[in-house]
């Protein structure tokens, strides 16, 4: 009877070192492995509620491309009898004469002429702080761009007026620049493209937007579509 007990004892000592070897633990009980499955299914059933609850509220979309910002509205045309198109002027040409010379325009602020060529001319879009020579900005409208001169503003509407400029260069018009000219006495602002020009007492955003909306590159300019 002794032996037997002493060899069973051995026994189990040896399966129980063997089991420690392979990494196993004693079973603490029968259900101890079911309840552990069952708690990890639970886990999971309550992300998937989760996930679920998150997507049908919009936070969380699984798989599905985040859609795209809305495009900006397309402007409508502007009609042929708008008066924001302006006046319709004469076509001097669009000669260069050497960098330097001065030009003896009909029209002022001209908007057609002989002028400057590159490298001086055409100058970059944006907002200017002094006057620039017609020479050097007929060549910015022969390219299709927009010129605005203006005079005897107040400091909020030159803030305004710069303002629009460059929010017109940061969005589809890129080549528009605004500048003072002190000699500029019929009007406040005077809004130029290619033989085309529009006088105004105020800082007429509609206006503006539609005269460049009529005539930006516009296909009477020389050179349209021509970068400044």
């Amino acid at each position: 009877m002794t032996v037997t007990t002493r060899r069973e004892r051995r026994e189990r000592e040896l399966r129980r070192k063997q089991r420690e070897k392979r990494g196993g633990h004693p079973s603490r009980g029968s259900g101890g492995g079911g309840r552990g499955i069952l708690i990890g299914a639970g886990i999971v059933l309550v992300l998937i509620v989760a996930i679920l609850g998150l997507r049908q509220a919009g936070v969380l979309s699984l798989g599905a491309a985040v859609p795209a910002a809305s495009p900006l509205p397309t402007p409508s045309p502007v009609a042929a009898d708008d008066p924001a198109r302006g006046t319709h002027d004469n076509d001097y040409s669009n000669a260069h004469v050497t960098a330097g010379t001065p030009v003896q325009y009909a029209d002022l602020p001209p908007t057609s002429g002989s002028h400057w060529p590159s490298p001086a001319a055409p100058v970059k879009a944006g907002v200017y702080t002094q006057h620039i020579p017609f020479e050097a900005t007929v060549h910015n409208l022969e390219h299709g761009g927009i010129v605005i001169v203006y005079n005897n503003l107040s400091a909020d509407e030159v803030t305004r007026l710069n303002d629009f400029v460059q929010s017109s260069t940061a969005g589809t018009y890129k080549k528009v620049l605004d500048e003072p000219y002190p000699d500029l006495t019929r009007a406040k602002i005077v809004i130029t493209a290619w033989r085309y020009h529009l006088d105004l007492q105020t800082v007429d955003i509609s206006s503006m937007q539609r005269f460049i909306q009529a005539h930006y590159d516009s296909t009477e300019a020389p050179e349209p579509g021509t970068a400044w």
